[in-house]
């Protein structure tokens, strides 16, 4: 059997350009086989032919690339996915720590939710071999917030490769009905899984792979691939198209995967449409009084956005995006291009009024902390530092590259106050615990707020942000954090924090209710049905009772007869 081959992937979209944007397969009914494969990308427009990687492919060779499926779940599940490895063998399984090694092998990471870090849940440590499989069952809080998240390969040494192939897809935690208004349940939805796809880039990591010999790529029979052109995909295709109806809202959820450079998505209306976009929910959690007015939406690898959006004429209008490659000093910002090309027609429907500004409910592990009165911080600094090719990770005293042990510790029940530096060249990411921004978040955009949630922090240069809050909460275990430049992380800079104590242990603190000005719909009472008029119990009235009978001496003058005693009616 011929050597596995990385994924060369991609000007791939482009068979695809102009579209109709199809949303991925969604599914809810579990458990559930996520198949790891390779197949050969065919495309006619650029002439293409590439030997890629992805999430269930439905044959040995494709017109476009597929993402993952999208998996729905709710607060309280369970769910089962069993990874599927059909990769071809490693070529060599010895490898060198920190460098690009065993391009085949493979592992799942559920990126955004809050469960546990141990097997079978989300843990990023353990390996799938090739030919081998394995059962994920992942168990959400009772009061696991709504939200949109992804999932993506992470298995340390060919993170870059497998994610750069193609190996993501999009996780939706659905709203309980207390949680937001009814008015954003109700929203129509679009979910666009956005990547950067860099095949030039994805060739050299390929080519660095197994100590420099390689994981056996051959550009013998594949052409079309272009040294530094990189390629902005929708659900992975090329600029496709979508319709919109005038004067509805639609929600728009979004997550955002790449290499090594940041995304500026911006809502292009050159048309006049009278569009507008704003924001309701970054990395998964809602921002407090959406939905909150925007102009530019930040996206790092790992980053998430929901936003929603509405034009009152009819045309078409685009989302644009630039990407800055390498991140600040890197290799400079790309010339935006269209993402997706909206078409707005026009509906019978009533146009949609604004909606009503909201806070959403909040779980106990999402309690605000940033500055919260009567909470006691435990306080670290965390430094991404200079390495070569890539970073590495500082925390409090303790400096180094990964090496499979901690660097420190951090007790359940703690609130958690970081400072944060070196986020301005590299994207902070860490597991299971999300944190909220300190006081000290300044951005003129108004897109960085102080009190706002995420779990990628990757800070623009005229963006202020050097604290970090969050809970340590429930869960037990290690804490993985890293550069989210996954070329980099797979370098080494990546490390864990243990999680110490009893699982389950809280800080205490409570969640939060909706506040929301929406009037609420005028509620339908149930039907009340009224019982017929009442009908007395019959009243069993015994028959009058025959006395004996008595023998009536004749009348005398003396005696006069006694008349018969009458029974009383029912009343």
């Amino acid at each position: 059997m011929a050597p596995p081959h990385p994924c060369a992937l991609l000007a791939l979209a482009a068979a695809a350009h102009g579209a109709t944007l199809t949303q991925p397969e969604s599914v809810t009914s579990y458990p559930y086989t996520l198949i790891a494969d390779e197949y050969t990308l065919e495309m006619a427009n650029p002439a293409l032919t590439l030997r890629v990687r992805g999430y269930n492919p439905t044959g040995t060779t494709a017109a476009s690339m597929p993402v993952g499926p999208t998996f729905r779940m709710k607060a309280g599940d369970t769910v089962t996915i069993v990874l599927q490895n059909d990769l071809e063998a490693n070529s060599v399984d010895s490898y060198t720590l920190n460098t690009f090694n065993r391009p085949s092998t493979t592992n799942l990471h559920t990126h955004g939710l809050h469960v546990d870090s141990d097997s079978p849940q989300d843990n990023v440590l353990m390996a799938v071999a090739p030919g081998e499989s394995y059962e994920y069952k992942y168990t959400l809080p009772a009061d696991h917030m709504g939200g949109t998240h992804w999932y993506h390969a992470h298995h340390h040494g060919n993170t870059a490769l497998q994610v750069g192939c193609g190996m993501v897809g999009m996780i939706v935690v659905d709203d309980a009905e207390d949680e937001v208004p009814p008015s954003v349940r109700a929203l129509s939805e679009l979910l666009l899984m956005l990547q950067y796809f860099e095949p030039d880039e994805v060739r050299s990591i390929a080519a660095e792979m197994d100590n420099n010999a390689g994981d056996g790529w051959s550009d013998s029979g594949h052409s079309g691939v272009t040294a530094g052109v990189g390629y902005l995909t929708a659900n992975g295709q090329y600029q496709p198209e979508q319709e919109l109806e005038s004067g509805q809202w639609t929600r728009v959820r979004m997550a955002f995967s790449g290499r090594a450079g940041a995304m500026q998505l911006t809502l292009s209306d050159t048309n006049s449409l009278g569009c507008e976009w704003k924001l309701l929910a970054k990395d998964g959690i809602y921002v407090d009084n959406a939905p909150r007015t925007l102009s530019t939406v930040h996206l790092a690898p790992g980053n998430r956005a929901d936003v929603i959006v509405k034009c009152t004429g009819t045309g078409s209008f685009t989302f644009q995006g630039s990407v800055e490659e390498g991140g600040p000093g890197g290799d400079g910002q790309t010339a935006a291009a269209a993402v997706v090309t909206f078409n707005v027609i026009s509906s019978d429907k009533a146009a949609a009024g604004d909606i009503a500004a909201f806070t959403a409910k909040k779980p106990a592990y999402l309690a605000h902390v940033h500055n919260a009165d009567g909470v006691t911080y435990v306080e670290h600094t965390l430094q991404l530092a200079r390495a070569d090719r890539a970073c590495q990770v500082r925390f409090d005293n303790t400096e180094k590259l990964w090496d499979n042990t901690a660097h420190g510790s951090m007790a359940l029940g703690s609130v958690q106050k970081w400072t944060l530096n070196g986020n301005d060249r590299h994207p902070f990411h860490i597991h299971v615990n999300s944190f909220q921004l300190g006081s000290d978040a300044s951005d003129p955009a108004g897109y960085y707020q102080p009190g706002d949630w995420h779990d990628v922090f990757y800070r623009p240069d005229d963006v202020t942000a050097g604290t970090i809050y969050f809970s340590v909460d429930n869960h037990q275990g290690k804490a993985v954090l890293h550069c989210h430049f996954l070329e980099h992380e797979d370098r080494g800079c990546m490390a864990f924090v243990d999680i110490t104590g009893s699982e389950g242990t809280t800080t205490g603190l409570q969640g939060s209710a909706l506040v929301t000005s929406e009037t609420p719909p005028p509620s339908t009472p149930p039907p009340v049905t009224t019982p017929p008029p009442s009908t007395p119990p019959p009243v069993t009235t015994p028959p009058p009772s025959t006395p004996p009978p008595v023998t009536t001496p004749p009348p005398t003058a003396e005696t006069p007869a006694t008349p018969p005693t009458r029974q009383p009616t029912p009343g």
